[in-house]
C-alpha cells in the first residue's frame, strides 16, 4: 500500500490534496502495468480527462482544480483502497485456512491494520482511537 510520505492527505489545500492524490493513483498504476506512460493513460482514463491534465496535475502545474475532478480522484482512490483492503482481508483468510503459522500477535496486528483502514474510508477514524 501507497501512503504519501506525511501520511496523511491534506484537506486544507485542494490543490495539494489532489495532487497527492493523483500521484498515489500515479504510483498504485505504475505497480501494475510496464511504463509510466502507460499508468497515466489508464489513470486519466478513469478519471475521464486527458492525460496531459492528469500529468500537469501530478506535477502540481495547475493553478486550480474543478470539483468534478476532485470529487473523481478521491472516488477512484477509495475504490482502489477499498479493493486493496479486499485483496489482504482475503489473503489473511487463505493463510488461515491453509494453516499458516502466524504468531498471535502478527494476526492481531493485520487485523489492526485492516479494522483501522476500514475505518478511516468509512470516516470514523477518531472513534477509533478513542
Amino acid at each position: 500500500m501507497f501512503i504519501p510520505k506525511s501520511g496523511t492527505f491534506v484537506q486544507d489545500d485542494p490543490m495539494s490534496s489532489a495532487m497527492m492524490i493523483a500521484q498515489s493513483l500515479e504510483r498504485r498504476e505504475r505497480t501494475r502495468v510496464s511504463s509510466l506512460d502507460q499508468a497515466r493513460r489508464r489513470v486519466a482514463d478513469r478519471l475521464k480527462i486527458g492525460v496531459g491534465t492528469f500529468e500537469n496535475l501530478v506535477r502540481g502545474r495547475v493553478k486550480r482544480i474543478d470539483a468534478t475532478i476532485r470529487d473523481r480522484l478521491q472516488a477512484l482512490l477509495v475504490r482502489e483502497l477499498e479493493g486493496e483492503i479486499a485483496r489482504l482481508t482475503h489473503e489473511l483468510e487463505i493463510a488461515r485456512q491453509s494453516g499458516l503459522r502466524l504468531d498471535s500477535e502478527q494476526i492481531c496486528e493485520v487485523e489492526t491494520h485492516l479494522a483501522r483502514a476500514m475505518a478511516t474510508l468509512r470516516g470514523d477514524a477518531h472513534e477509533q482511537n478513542n
